[in-house]
């Protein structure tokens, strides 16, 4: 938990980290926005050259610094994507642990329902075993006030052995014929008979009531014992729930800043981009504008040239006038050198070119996805419905996630989508090279071809996952069973390791 704690204050360190950087280029665009200033409008005052060339130099570096930034808010965004998905994939985890508790929660509430029924009959039994021994114990007292008063009875006139003597010298004394003596002695063996009887009576009774007793308490006991047991496994599966459902919360709670942050990102780098492209397009008008500054300028020179040209031939011309009405004989040589002065001279300026620019070795796990921590927990002995205890691994998936053998192996026995069972379902069981056998309950289908006899590969697919049997109530699972040597394993040790 610490550790979690502690990558989360971490990660959250390095989304402030890169929202502070957002912020700080959304807040530096909009004063380059105002650098970038547009062309000037037609019919405006034409700029030099030069001016529009320290333009250019500006935007120039606007257009390097944009580029930086860019290439910087866009590495950002691709770490911040990435982590985006990284916290996806951990909230994907958590909330398939979520499933997962809320499953065994599920399971766990079956059995405490069970439990709390099991304390409510014993208690029913209790109670009638306390009416049956109320109407024991008057039986009883009966019984055994009809014998003291036939102790009593004997202590005062002698035993009964000698009682039945003399009554019976009394009977052949008063007996008319050897019948009504007969008569009398059945008479007198009856009267024993019956004494012997109540002495046998009492003592059975008395048994009977201290058994009752003892199976009522005992009942009682194991009742309130399994709705213990049944209590303190739903705390335990409850607080797993609650553990997993604050790790979801948490994750959740960073994704959204993280999306925060990634949208932020997004927004920076496409106003710096935009930005950079009007900064390329202010650049390329700029570069239009020098062109024309720059033909404009040698427009003019060569205008200047061409008038200063024509009047040093005009001037040229006025002097050889004068000359040629001083001296007419000259009039050749100055009209000569009237014709090499009037040469024009100068040449082309240079317009600058554009710069480019485990267990059982070899096993595979037997859902497909299925991570240990996550989509199933060590759920071993834990107290199932009508007073079982769990014998396996639940794991959570998806109905229709392929269910694949873990090793080599041939199927040993089955019940069909036609002959589920109440408890376990659809289940396919199939034994491998070690000898042990592994049992698949809850399916929703079997694999096609699927049945007793038929040799499965390790990774082949015998079924989906599902909740039929005693699971309809529950999330779909698989329940996966060992059995080596003709007694239940823990499979957790075997497949935990290869479910990552």
């Amino acid at each position: 938990m610490t550790q979690r704690r502690t990558d989360g204050t971490a990660r959250r360190g390095r989304i402030g980290h890169r929202a502070l950087i957002a912020v700080l280029i959304l807040g530096f665009l909009p004063p380059m926005l105002g650098l970038a200033a547009p062309s000037a409008p037609v019919g405006a005052q034409e700029r030099s050259s030069s001016e529009v060339e320290r333009d250019l130099e500006q935007t120039e570096e606007q257009r390097r610094g944009l580029a930086s930034e860019l290439g910087t808010v866009r590495g950002e965004l691709s770490r911040a994507e990435e982590d985006l998905a990284a916290v996806g994939a951990r909230l994907e985890y958590a909330r398939s642990r979520l499933t997962a508790a809320e499953g065994q929660v599920a399971l766990a509430e079956m059995a405490l329902v069970d439990a709390e029924e099991e304390r409510d009959a014993a208690e029913r039994a209790h109670d009638r075993a306390t009416v049956l021994l109320a109407e024991a114990e008057e039986e009883l007292a009966e019984q055994e006030f009809l014998l003291s008063s036939h102790l009593v009875h004997t202590f005062k006139f002698g035993s009964s052995g000698a009682q039945a003597g003399a009554m019976a010298l009394e009977i052949l004394r008063r007996a008319e014929d050897p019948n009504s003596f007969a008569v009398g002695m059945k008479q007198l063996e009856t009267v024993v008979d019956v004494q012997d009887a109540t002495v046998k009576l009492v003592f059975e009774l008395r048994t009977a009531r201290e058994q009752r007793a003892r199976d009522a308490a005992i009942a009682r006991g194991e009742a309130l014992q399994a709705e213990a047991v049944a209590v303190a496994t739903l705390r335990t599966v409850e607080q797993l729930r609650e553990e997993a459902a604050s790790l979801a919360e948490e994750v959740a709670e960073a994704e959204q800043q993280q999306r925060t942050m990634v949208a932020a990102l997004r927004t920076s780098a496409s106003e710096t981009a935009s930005m950079l492209a009007r900064v390329q397009t202010r650049q390329a008008s700029l570069q239009t504008e020098l062109s024309r500054a720059r033909a404009a300028e040698e427009a003019a020179r060569r205008e200047a040239e061409r008038r200063a040209a024509e009047e040093a031939a005009a001037k040229a011309a006025a002097e050889e006038a004068a000359r040629a009405a001083a001296n007419s004989g000259n009039s050749s040589s100055a009209s000569s050198a009237s014709s090499g002065s009037s040469a024009p001279r100068g040449g082309r300026l240079s317009t600058p070119g554009a710069g480019g620019g485990p267990g059982v070795p070899g096993i595979v796990c037997p859902v497909q996805g299925a991570v240990a921590g996550r989509d199933f927990s060590n759920d071993w002995g834990y107290p199932r419905s009508g007073g079982r205890f769990h014998q396996g691994n639940d794991i959570f998936a998806a109905t229709g996630t392929p269910v694949v053998a873990v090793a080599d192996g041939t199927v040993t026995r089955w019940n069909p989508p036609s002959a589920p069972t109440s408890l376990g379902g659809i289940t396919v069981t199939y034994r491998i090279g070690d000898g042990s056998e592994w049992y698949n309950a809850h399916l929703d289908t079997v694999a096609e071809g699927i049945e007793p006899g038929v040799s499965v590969a390790r990774g082949q697919t015998i079924g989906t996952v599902g909740n039929t049997g005693n699971a309809r109530t529950t999330p779909p699972h698989l329940h996966l069973g060992r059995r080596h040597g003709g007694t239940w394993v823990n499979p957790w040790p075997t497949v935990s390791p290869v479910c990552r």
